[in-house]
Protein backbone atom coordinates (compact mmCIF):
# COMPACT_ATOMS: atom_id res chain seq x y z
CA UNK A 1 0.00 0.00 0.00
CA UNK A 2 1.27 3.28 -1.07
CA UNK A 3 2.15 5.78 1.70
CA UNK A 4 0.65 9.41 1.64
CA UNK A 5 4.44 10.68 0.70
CA UNK A 6 4.53 8.49 -2.46
CA UNK A 7 0.86 9.76 -3.42
CA UNK A 8 1.82 13.54 -2.54
CA UNK A 9 5.12 13.14 -4.70
CA UNK A 10 3.15 10.90 -7.62
CA UNK A 11 0.48 13.91 -7.68
CA UNK A 12 3.11 16.60 -7.92
CA UNK A 13 5.08 15.19 -10.63
CA UNK A 14 1.92 14.84 -12.65
CA UNK A 15 0.83 18.26 -12.31
CA UNK A 16 4.35 19.58 -12.98
CA UNK A 17 4.17 17.24 -16.49
CA UNK A 18 0.89 18.68 -17.21
CA UNK A 19 1.88 22.11 -17.26
CA UNK A 20 5.45 21.07 -18.62
CA UNK A 21 3.05 20.37 -21.69
CA UNK A 22 2.12 24.24 -22.24
CA UNK A 23 5.14 25.54 -24.35
CA UNK A 24 5.87 28.10 -22.15
CA UNK A 25 6.53 26.63 -19.10
CA UNK A 26 10.22 25.98 -17.98
CA UNK A 27 11.79 24.23 -14.63
CA UNK A 28 15.66 24.69 -14.69
CA UNK A 29 17.65 22.38 -11.87
CA UNK A 30 21.00 22.72 -10.66
CA UNK A 31 22.74 19.64 -9.03
CA UNK A 32 26.22 20.63 -7.43
CA UNK A 33 28.81 19.16 -5.66
CA UNK A 34 31.07 21.42 -3.43
CA UNK A 35 34.19 19.42 -2.06
CA UNK A 36 36.40 20.79 0.20
CA UNK A 37 40.32 20.02 1.05
CA UNK A 38 39.82 17.88 3.94
CA UNK A 39 37.20 15.55 2.04
CA UNK A 40 34.28 17.11 3.76
CA UNK A 41 31.34 19.17 1.40
CA UNK A 42 27.98 19.68 0.30
CA UNK A 43 25.27 17.75 -2.83
CA UNK A 44 22.73 20.95 -2.73
CA UNK A 45 20.13 20.32 -5.76
CA UNK A 46 18.63 23.73 -6.72
CA UNK A 47 14.99 23.59 -8.85
CA UNK A 48 13.35 26.80 -10.34
CA UNK A 49 9.50 26.73 -12.08
CA UNK A 50 8.98 29.64 -14.52
CA UNK A 51 6.07 32.47 -13.58
CA UNK A 52 4.32 30.20 -16.52
CA UNK A 53 4.09 27.09 -14.46
CA UNK A 54 3.23 29.07 -11.06
CA UNK A 55 -0.12 30.54 -13.42
CA UNK A 56 -0.95 27.68 -14.77
CA UNK A 57 -0.71 25.95 -10.95
CA UNK A 58 -0.66 28.15 -8.58
CA UNK A 59 -1.07 25.75 -5.81
CA UNK A 60 2.40 24.26 -6.52
CA UNK A 61 4.57 25.33 -3.76
CA UNK A 62 1.19 24.55 -1.39
CA UNK A 63 1.77 20.72 -2.89
CA UNK A 64 5.85 20.38 -2.00
CA UNK A 65 6.50 18.31 0.77
CA UNK A 66 9.27 18.24 2.33
CA UNK A 67 9.31 16.63 5.67
CA UNK A 68 10.76 13.50 4.30
CA UNK A 69 13.88 15.12 3.06
CA UNK A 70 14.38 16.79 6.38
CA UNK A 71 14.06 13.62 8.79
CA UNK A 72 16.69 11.85 6.06
CA UNK A 73 19.22 14.79 6.83
CA UNK A 74 18.63 17.11 3.83
CA UNK A 75 18.41 20.95 4.61
CA UNK A 76 15.64 22.69 2.83
CA UNK A 77 15.62 26.51 2.12
CA UNK A 78 11.60 27.20 0.02
CA UNK A 79 9.67 26.82 -1.60
CA UNK A 80 10.36 30.53 -2.61
CA UNK A 81 9.24 33.24 -4.64
CA UNK A 82 11.28 34.81 -7.87
CA UNK A 83 11.51 37.77 -8.50
CA UNK A 84 9.70 37.41 -11.72
CA UNK A 85 7.20 34.96 -10.37
CA UNK A 86 8.01 31.43 -10.28
CA UNK A 87 9.06 29.39 -7.64
CA UNK A 88 12.67 28.65 -6.47
CA UNK A 89 13.75 25.45 -3.97
CA UNK A 90 16.80 24.04 -2.53
CA UNK A 91 17.86 20.98 -1.24
CA UNK A 92 21.24 20.41 0.42
CA UNK A 93 22.96 17.67 2.20
CA UNK A 94 26.93 17.91 3.92
CA UNK A 95 28.80 14.88 3.57
CA UNK A 96 31.78 14.03 4.92
CA UNK A 97 33.88 12.20 2.93
CA UNK A 98 34.26 11.04 -1.10
CA UNK A 99 32.42 7.93 -0.07
CA UNK A 100 28.93 9.63 1.50
CA UNK A 101 29.54 12.22 -1.38
CA UNK A 102 29.21 8.88 -3.92
CA UNK A 103 26.15 7.76 -1.83
CA UNK A 104 24.76 11.29 -1.59
CA UNK A 105 24.32 11.46 -5.73
CA UNK A 106 23.31 8.08 -5.89
CA UNK A 107 20.36 9.65 -3.70
CA UNK A 108 19.68 12.52 -5.62
CA UNK A 109 19.89 10.61 -8.94
CA UNK A 110 17.61 7.42 -8.01
CA UNK A 111 17.14 4.61 -10.21
CA UNK A 112 16.62 6.42 -13.78
CA UNK A 113 18.38 9.83 -13.19
CA UNK A 114 20.60 11.72 -15.87
CA UNK A 115 23.57 11.68 -13.56
CA UNK A 116 24.81 7.84 -13.82
CA UNK A 117 27.37 6.03 -12.25
CA UNK A 118 29.09 8.67 -10.39
CA UNK A 119 31.86 8.63 -8.45
CA UNK A 120 33.96 10.45 -6.53
CA UNK A 121 37.64 9.23 -5.33
CA UNK A 122 40.66 10.61 -3.39
CA UNK A 123 44.15 9.08 -3.45
CA UNK A 124 47.96 10.33 -2.40
CA UNK A 125 48.97 12.21 0.76
CA UNK A 126 47.39 14.87 2.95
CA UNK A 127 49.54 17.50 1.62
CA UNK A 128 49.29 16.22 -2.48
CA UNK A 129 46.03 14.47 -3.10
CA UNK A 130 44.83 13.48 -6.26
CA UNK A 131 40.53 13.91 -6.79
CA UNK A 132 38.72 12.34 -9.53
CA UNK A 133 35.27 12.88 -10.86
CA UNK A 134 33.72 9.79 -12.84
CA UNK A 135 30.32 9.14 -14.61
CA UNK A 136 28.24 9.82 -17.24
CA UNK A 137 24.98 12.29 -17.84
CA UNK A 138 22.42 11.02 -19.85
CA UNK A 139 18.67 10.83 -20.11
CA UNK A 140 16.96 8.04 -20.96
CA UNK A 141 13.17 7.82 -21.98
CA UNK A 142 12.77 11.42 -21.63
CA UNK A 143 10.51 12.30 -19.07
CA UNK A 144 11.09 8.53 -17.65
CA UNK A 145 14.37 10.15 -16.46
CA UNK A 146 12.80 12.56 -13.99
CA UNK A 147 9.99 10.04 -12.55
CA UNK A 148 10.52 8.41 -8.97
CA UNK A 149 9.37 4.76 -8.00
CA UNK A 150 6.69 5.78 -6.33
CA UNK A 151 5.09 7.80 -9.60
CA UNK A 152 6.04 4.95 -11.77
CA UNK A 153 3.83 2.81 -8.99
CA UNK A 154 0.73 4.62 -9.07
CA UNK A 155 0.55 6.40 -12.41
CA UNK A 156 2.44 3.14 -14.29
CA UNK A 157 4.50 5.44 -16.28
CA UNK A 158 5.78 9.01 -17.00
CA UNK A 159 2.11 11.07 -17.34
CA UNK A 160 1.98 13.05 -20.64
CA UNK A 161 4.99 11.70 -22.10
CA UNK A 162 3.01 10.47 -25.08
CA UNK A 163 1.27 14.15 -25.68
CA UNK A 164 4.63 15.55 -25.77
CA UNK A 165 6.55 12.92 -28.60
CA UNK A 166 2.99 13.24 -30.27
CA UNK A 167 3.47 16.65 -30.60
CA UNK A 168 7.11 16.95 -31.26
CA UNK A 169 7.62 18.90 -28.16
CA UNK A 170 11.82 19.05 -27.01
CA UNK A 171 11.90 18.30 -23.75
CA UNK A 172 15.00 20.78 -23.62
CA UNK A 173 12.74 23.72 -24.23
CA UNK A 174 10.78 22.77 -20.96
CA UNK A 175 13.25 21.31 -18.48
CA UNK A 176 17.01 22.44 -18.29
CA UNK A 177 19.41 20.77 -16.25
CA UNK A 178 23.08 21.59 -15.12
CA UNK A 179 25.67 19.72 -13.10
CA UNK A 180 28.55 21.78 -11.16
CA UNK A 181 31.54 20.44 -9.10
CA UNK A 182 33.82 22.43 -7.45
CA UNK A 183 37.03 20.42 -6.63
CA UNK A 184 40.20 20.99 -4.35
CA UNK A 185 43.58 22.60 -6.09
CA UNK A 186 43.78 22.85 -9.83
CA UNK A 187 41.91 21.05 -12.42
CA UNK A 188 44.52 18.67 -14.64
CA UNK A 189 41.65 17.60 -16.74
CA UNK A 190 37.76 17.79 -17.34
CA UNK A 191 35.27 17.69 -20.01
CA UNK A 192 33.57 20.59 -18.66
CA UNK A 193 33.31 24.23 -18.93
CA UNK A 194 35.65 25.69 -16.50
CA UNK A 195 34.73 29.26 -14.83
CA UNK A 196 36.61 30.63 -11.81
CA UNK A 197 37.38 27.00 -10.07
CA UNK A 198 34.13 25.65 -10.98
CA UNK A 199 33.16 23.01 -13.32
CA UNK A 200 29.61 22.55 -15.03
CA UNK A 201 27.83 20.55 -17.55
CA UNK A 202 24.90 20.75 -19.26
CA UNK A 203 22.61 18.06 -19.48
CA UNK A 204 21.67 17.38 -23.18
CA UNK A 205 17.90 15.94 -23.11
CA UNK A 206 18.50 14.18 -26.21
CA UNK A 207 19.27 10.91 -24.89
CA UNK A 208 23.39 11.16 -25.96
CA UNK A 209 25.91 10.57 -23.03
CA UNK A 210 28.32 13.10 -21.60
CA UNK A 211 31.35 11.80 -19.92
CA UNK A 212 31.97 13.94 -17.04
CA UNK A 213 35.74 12.77 -16.13
CA UNK A 214 37.35 15.52 -14.21
CA UNK A 215 40.75 15.32 -11.98
CA UNK A 216 42.34 17.86 -9.74
CA UNK A 217 45.44 17.81 -7.98
CA UNK A 218 45.31 19.68 -4.19
CA UNK A 219 49.09 20.73 -2.98
CA UNK A 220 48.76 22.22 0.68
CA UNK A 221 51.62 24.31 0.60
CA UNK A 222 51.07 25.99 3.94
CA UNK A 223 52.09 22.33 5.11
CA UNK A 224 53.98 21.42 3.12
CA UNK A 225 56.74 24.48 3.94
CA UNK A 226 56.01 24.00 7.26
CA UNK A 227 56.79 20.12 7.09
CA UNK A 228 60.32 21.22 5.39
CA UNK A 229 60.62 24.13 8.15
CA UNK A 230 60.56 21.66 10.99
CA UNK A 231 63.34 19.49 9.18
CA UNK A 232 65.43 22.37 8.87
CA UNK A 233 64.48 23.29 12.47
CA UNK A 234 65.77 20.32 13.45
CA UNK A 235 69.15 20.04 10.89
CA UNK A 236 69.72 23.87 13.12
CA UNK A 237 68.74 22.34 16.46
CA UNK A 238 71.68 19.05 15.67
CA UNK A 239 74.29 21.23 14.31
CA UNK A 240 74.01 23.74 17.25
CA UNK A 241 74.18 20.78 19.48
CA UNK A 242 77.44 19.29 18.08
CA UNK A 243 78.95 22.75 17.48
CA UNK A 244 78.15 23.04 21.61
CA UNK A 245 79.85 19.41 22.17
CA UNK A 246 82.99 20.59 20.24
CA UNK A 247 83.15 24.28 21.93
CA UNK A 248 82.75 22.55 25.29
CA UNK A 249 85.78 20.03 24.34
CA UNK A 250 87.82 22.78 23.36
CA UNK A 251 87.55 24.54 26.69
CA UNK A 252 87.98 21.84 28.85
CA UNK A 253 91.46 21.01 26.67
CA UNK A 254 92.90 24.52 27.07
CA UNK A 255 92.14 24.24 30.87
CA UNK A 256 94.06 20.73 31.00
CA UNK A 257 96.77 22.40 29.39
CA UNK A 258 97.11 25.24 31.37
CA UNK A 259 97.11 23.11 34.36
CA UNK A 260 99.42 20.30 33.27
CA UNK A 261 102.14 23.34 32.29
CA UNK A 262 104.72 24.24 34.93
CA UNK A 263 104.79 27.55 36.10
CA UNK A 264 108.00 29.60 35.88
Amino acid sequence: MLTSFKKQSAALVAVLCAVLFLSSCRVDQTISLEVNRNGTGTVTVTAIANKAILDAAPELAADIRTDDLVTAGWKVDGPTPTDDGGLRIEISRDFKDPTEATLILGQVNGPRGPLQEAVLTRSGKDTNSLWTLAGRLEVNGGLQAFIDDAAFELLGSAPYAADIEEAGLDLGAAVGLNFTVSMPGEIESTTGVQNNGTVSWLVPMDGSRVDIATSSTNVDVVSSVAGVGRVLLLAILVLWIAGMAVLLLLVLNAKQRRTRTPRI
